[in-house]
């Protein structure tokens, strides 16, 4: 794969009292983390979390009165831009950057401003998500907040917070909503803002965590379809997915090889008709063109990131691997669309 020298940016995120500022002066304080540009948003006028990290993190940067996902876009570009000059100068050093959103915001316009901003773009690249989810509070904040819900939804790694208040048979339900909600993202505990971080540091590689076989994750979507690694002779194998809410995970494979044209075709259509149900896709594709290098290629609503093209295949399978976390988008709308507009048939699995 061609080696991306952007510098990658980090998304922290999770709803209030989850936990997020406790989790970032714990990765500061940590060498592995020296070289970090923290930059974080803060709801009204007067800012605090930024005083608490400032002392292991001296690179913090405070965007205030107004969420991350809106008002303060602006902000947030002008300060990346800011660092960029810094680092470019010589005035400071920095790996990378992590943004902390404020508990409120969606995450997906932030998304968006990380990958289409042309300033932003040419220094910068989307490094992955994280989201912090608050074992004791989080039935809650997922059943009454769509900000949460859509947090969840837009992660590629979950960290579970303040597990050891609660018994183990609740966490073991929670993270198994979890899994339906996001079955491609990783689940980690943490407590009191302590874990093992490697798998974090590999969202810096352009993407790849999800498909990944690092140490301590679990490998999104490999795991999922290893699960159901026999092929089916049916065109389409509808396995129950439990409901949640109005947001869902639908994972398939297809067996052929997908062209390159037929398949960019269908993900337009797909963003463009659907987008704002789209809240992610994540795909490991098999291109008939390149069938020895998979296409790793990442959607947001009506956003298609540029795809990457691996060296070689991460595993024995060679199956292209579609993961879409849709909010009210029925599954069999993906397949149909799938069967017409890329001609492919696909295996739907179970999450």
């Amino acid at each position: 794969m061609i080696l991306d020298t952007r510098t990658p940016v980090i998304l922290l995120t999770g709803f209030l009292g989850s936990g997020k500022t406790t989790l970032l002066k714990n990765l500061m304080a940590r060498a592995q983390w020296q070289h970090t540009a923290v930059i974080i948003n803060e709801l009204g006028e007067t800012g605090l979390d930024h005083l608490l990290v400032k002392h292991v993190a001296p690179e913090v940067r405070l965007l205030q009165s107004g969420c991350v996902c809106c008002s303060v876009r602006d902000d947030l570009t002008q300060t990346l831009a800011e660092l960029g000059t810094l680092a470019e100068s010589g005035a400071v050093r920095f790996d990378r950057v992590i943004v902390e959103t404020t508990g409120l915001a969606d995450p997906m316009p932030v998304m968006h401003t990380l990958v289409t901003d042309p300033a932003t773009v040419r220094r910068f690249r989307l490094g992955g998500v994280v989201t912090v989810v608050d074992a004791h509070n989080g039935f809650n904040a997922l059943d009454q907040h769509e900000e949460a819900r859509r947090q969840v939804a837009s992660a590629d790694t979950v960290l579970l917070s303040k597990t050891d208040l609660v018994q183990a048979s609740a966490l073991e339900r929670l993270t198994q909503r979890l899994s339906r909600m996001n079955a491609s993202a990783s689940q980690h505990r943490v407590q009191h803002g302590a874990l093992h971080s490697d798998h974090l540091l590999q969202l810096q590689t352009r993407f790849l965590a999800p498909f990944g076989k690092g140490p301590g994750t679990s490998t999104g979507l490999l795991r999922v379809a290893s699960t159901h690694a026999s092929k089916s002779s049916s065109a389409f194998t509808r396995f129950p997915s439990p409901h949640v809410g109005d947001i869902q995970t639908h994972c398939f494979t297809v067996d052929e090889p997908l062209e390159a044209e037929r398949f960019e075709h269908w993900l337009a259509l797909l963003t463009a008709m659907r987008g704002e149900k789209l809240l992610r896709f994540k795909g490991l594709i098999h291109i008939a063109e390149h069938p020895s290098q998979p296409l790793v290629v990442h959607a947001a609503q009506h956003l298609i990131h540029p795809p990457d093209r691996l060296a070689a295949w991460p595993d024995e399978d060679r199956r292209s691997r579609l993961v879409f976390i849709t909010q009210g988008m029925p599954k069999e709308l993906i397949e149909s669309t799938l069967l017409k507009y890329a001609g492919a048939c696909a295996t739907a699995l179970s999450v």
